[in-house]
């Protein structure tokens, strides 16, 4: 019986190792990440600093994660282009946002922020905060846009 509890913690603690070995994350000074990213944070993040960056690589793909002071995230590909931003206590600049993405929710959600956005295969993912007025004020709405900006649907 012990033998079989053994093999069986064996087993778990292999099976683990196995499935953790695909990803690495690595601490890294921020001179460390591509220009690109650091170029994008300085022109539109300027009043704040990076807290953390990281380089990750899973399935043999990199990217680099950064935290910012003012409680952004933000996910990098390997050549410093941003796929997510996610600001936690304040909106997502504009230079993130298509115009024609920024022009669709002043016009259908006056006085509501975009906060988060995220870089799909085909188009955006936009999260804003439901206007004063709506049925549920400071609710968050997903937006769904295709590459060019155009408004494709409500996520739910």
């Amino acid at each position: 019986m012990r033998m079989k509890k053994f093999i069986v913690f064996l087993t778990a603690v292999v099976a683990g190792i196995i499935a953790l070995s695909g990803c690495e994350e690595v601490k890294i000074n921020e001179n460390r990440l591509p220009e690109t990213a650091r170029t994008f944070i300085r022109q539109n993040f300027p009043h704040t600093t990076i807290l953390s960056a990281e380089k990750e690589k899973e399935d043999g793909v990199k990217q680099y994660n950064v935290r910012l002071a003012d409680g952004t995230e933000i996910e990098f590909d390997a050549k410093g282009n941003w796929k997510s931003i996610e600001c936690e206590f304040s909106v997502l600049p504009e230079a993130a946002l298509l115009p024609t993405i920024s022009e669709y929710i002043a016009e259908n959600y006056p006085g509501s922020k975009a906060y988060k956005i995220d870089r799909k295969y085909g188009g955006y993912e936009v999260e804003i905060t439901a206007p004063s007025g709506s049925p549920q004020p400071g609710s968050d709405i997903g937006l769904i846009f295709n590459a060019f900006g155009e408004f494709v649907r409500e996520s739910r």
